[in-house]
């Protein structure tokens, strides 16, 4: 996710108003570094690596699991407002992906409308083999209309 969504959306007043703020800062922080690292991951962790990346403080994870900052779910650990962001995020992608292909494809079909029109225009053009009139152009005209 850090290459094509480098951030997820963090607002103050959700993060000071809510339940994690009247947390200790122990909590806080190793939150704070939980969301990071499971963002960076596409959102997806299991718990053996959140663990880790907690620095195997085992008594932190399971503490922001039981009061659900945290999810558990068959070993795989969840932040609920991540994956909603991841979800969306991925939609929109798709969306992109798919206005974007429809607006290359018309920008390709109007290219070979004009290349089709100028090679037309490149047939209808008639050559003309009449010589210009030079000394040796002259003489070689002259010469068959005898």
């Amino acid at each position: 996710m850090s290459k094509e969504l480098p951030y997820f959306k963090s607002f103050p007043e959700q993060w000071l108003s809510g339940d994690i703020n009247f947390e200790s800062f122990e909590l806080q922080g190793a939150f704070t570094c939980a969301k990071h690292h499971y963002w960076a991951n596409n959102c997806s962790f299991t718990y053996d690596k959140m663990l880790l990346r907690l620095k195997n403080n085992k008594d932190i994870l399971d503490e922001l699991i039981k009061k659900d900052y945290i999810v558990l779910n068959n070993d795989k650990v969840h932040i609920k407002f991540l994956d909603e962001q991841y979800k969306e995020s991925q939609e929109l992608h798709k969306k992109r992906v798919k206005n974007g292909s429809k607006g290359g494809s018309a920008t390709a079909k109007l290219k070979q409308g004009y290349s089709n029109t100028e090679a037309l225009r490149k047939e209808k053009i008639k050559k003309d083999n009449t010589p210009y009139l030079s000394t040796k152009g002259l003489n070689e005209y002259l010469s068959t209309k005898k």
